[in-house]
């Protein structure tokens, strides 16, 4: 999920210092860098700098992050450019650190070149580049065996889509839970195929896309799950079309868009007509599932302006059943 309600509750500091010291990094180079679902810090050590997180293990656990992080293994070691992670002293990648009702799971990724995408950097040439990283993802992962036992989830095990009715307000549970319920029923009646369903990113939207020079480098990982291939495109094309804070980006700029991402994937894996037409229900589903993903941060932590402004837009739109792309097709 995006950077919406800044996560800001404080590591503990022997947990952090701890973390630090399990992967080797300098105590004096760290730095907060933010989080949405995780706390993030950034570290250094002799042989670079490194992106530290430390989450809630009862949202994912260390044998979950441990799935993630061997996948992310495999996709790097097959051409896929994304942050690595780092093995722990301990030659594991993930470890639980913290005392009972306090632990959080830890994690370390090398640092990737570049900056976060942005709305000014929605040219052809990234269009086309953003759809071939996504199409070398998935046609790597179509023939990923998993080496441990070790496992992600399937998109609808997720607590968002699980739990959506008790993390939505009273007045919402009917209206707005109610049809991510219907929409996750009728989904679940779709084919899984390796062709078309497997370990996917589910998340690859601007923040977590770094632009270096002509390179794109996708970031962030943590909520791979099982999916349909077509269901991390629409997500693509879900947050390029949205603009709470805005007017909106012409249909004509987003028809272009749409045409060169899917023209770039098809350079890296071919997916049919049938599975590209139900990217308006994967876009769909995203636009509910975020909605919820918000309400829940939002218990916990004052929203911030982009997150309060998806609420007012989208719910008037979810409960219009107002398509989440802004044109047929």
């Amino acid at each position: 999920m995006p950077s919406g309600a800044d996560d800001t509750t404080p590591a503990d500091p022997a947990v952090l210092d701890r973390a630090l010291a399990l992967y080797g990094l300098d105590p004096a180079t760290c730095r907060h860098i933010g989080g949405f679902e995780s706390q993030v810090f950034e570290a250094r050590r002799r042989d670079g700098t490194f992106v530290l997180k430390l989450g809630d293990p009862g949202r994912r656990s260390v044998d979950a992050v441990e799935a993630e992080c061997e996948w992310l293994e495999y996709l790097t070691a097959n051409g896929v450019r994304a942050a690595p992670a780092i093995r722990a002293a301990d030659g594991r990648y993930a470890a639980l650190l913290g005392g009972p009702g306090q632990a959080v799971s830890v994690r370390a990724y090398a640092k990737a070149p570049g900056a976060p995408l942005s709305a000014g950097d929605l040219t052809p040439d990234v269009a086309t580049a953003w759809g071939r990283l996504l199409g070398r993802l998935h046609a790597a992962t179509k023939v990923y065996v998993p080496p441990s036992a070790r496992r992600r989830h399937a998109w609808h095990e997720d607590g968002d889509f699980t739990s959506a009715r008790e993390l939505l307000p009273e007045d919402e549970r009917d209206p707005i839970g109610g049809r991510l319920e219907r929409l996750i029923a009728e989904l679940r009646a779709l084919p899984t195929d390796r062709d078309a369903f497997g370990l996917v990113h589910t998340d690859a939207h601007f923040g977590n896309v770094l632009k270096d020079g002509g390179a794109l480098t996708l970031i962030d990982f943590d909520d791979c799950a099982y999916e349909w291939f077509a269901s991390d495109l629409g997500i693509v094309l879900f947050y390029v079309a949205i603009d709470p804070l805005g007017p909106g980006r012409p249909p004509e700029l987003l028809r272009r868009f749409r045409d060169r991402f899917l023209d770039g994937y098809a350079r890296e894996h071919a997916l049919s007509a049938r599975w590209l037409s139900e990217m308006d229900r994967f876009m769909k589903l995203r636009e509910l599932v975020l909605y919820t993903a918000i309400r829940r941060v939002s218990r916990r932590e004052v929203p911030d302006a982009w997150c309060r402004a998806y609420l007012e837009r989208h719910r008037s739109r979810i409960l219009g059943d107002q398509p989440a792309w802004p044109e047929p097709g």
